[in-house]
């Protein structure tokens, strides 16, 4: 994500106790919204007993909640100061990945809690720009076809007509964002991509997951679903920085169990 980016700077940070769009809550957490806050050994809870930052290893069972109901300590969670103890805690070698859960392996525990409504919104529009990128719709009799040159304006084209359409910026940008694993100016002119000199990359972790999520499926014809280990060969085709930027993605992440949805939706799977 850009060095200014919400999550890494704190500014418009999501704080616990945020109400809206809550995803994976620590379980036995502040269920009524208070804030959690950050431990100050950056790993596990003080001696309250309180929800640190957010942050729980695999070997602890997952997340712990309040185990005394006090109150909250004077220090609140924004994403700069999870940043600040998640790279603390690498450094120390402490990786705070979570347990195995809903089909995905692996992960880390992001900074601050997702928008879940946001980030299914922007997964539902973010590909809407294929429709101004085909070759033939099928409505003549024949075989529906993206026009292979022009299909990285998807991203753009579905921006564009978002915004014309009086969508928020805020939703837009997931179709403008989502591309590969994430487009630098640097890339475009690079690469002579035929879109305009500029960053096409997540602004915030929402963006991100759907970025993400986006790269397990093809839609190709008929279309199908990728593996981690898929798409990376996919990615190393533009370089080993490609290739690494997605692996850490993966990382990040996780590997959802992308065989099992294959066959959920009878669709074919390239591992």
């Amino acid at each position: 994500m850009p060095k200014d980016a919400p999550e890494l700077t704190g500014k418009g940070a999501v704080s616990a106790s945020d109400g809206a769009g809550q995803v994976g809550q620590a379980s036995g957490s502040d269920a009524e919204g208070q804030p959690f806050d950050v431990a100050h050994d950056g790993a596990e809870s003080g001696s309250n007993g309180n929800v640190d930052n957010g942050f729980h290893s695999a070997a602890d069972g997952g997340s712990r909640g309040k185990a005394d109901g006090g109150s909250p300590s004077a220090t609140q969670v924004t994403p700069a100061t999870l940043v600040m103890k998640r790279n603390d805690a690498a450094n120390l070698g402490i990786a705070f990945t979570v347990p195995p859960t809903d089909g995905v392996a692996g992960g880390i525990v992001p900074p601050r809690l997702l928008d879940e409504n946001l980030a299914v919104v922007g997964a539902m529009l973010h590909d809407i720009g294929t429709y101004l990128v085909l070759k033939h719709d099928g409505s003549d009799g024949e075989k529906l076809q993206f026009d292979g040159p022009n299909y990285i304006l998807h991203g753009l084209r579905g921006y564009d007509w978002l915004i014309s359409q009086g969508v928020d910026e805020s939703i837009a940008q997931f179709a403008r964002n989502h591309t590969g694993v994430g487009l630098t100016r640097k890339q475009v002119v690079a690469q002579g991509l035929p879109l305009p000199p500029a960053d096409y990359v997540p602004m915030n972790l929402e963006q991100e997951v759907v970025m993400v999520a986006d790269k397990y499926n093809s839609k190709s014809i008929p279309p199908r679903f990728l593996t981690a280990q898929a798409y990376a060969r996919k990615a190393r085709r533009f370089g080993e920085a490609n290739e690494r930027q997605w692996l850490d993605l993966v990382r990040k992440y996780g590997v959802p169990d992308i065989p099992a949805l294959a066959k959920k939706f009878d669709m074919k799977l390239d591992e």
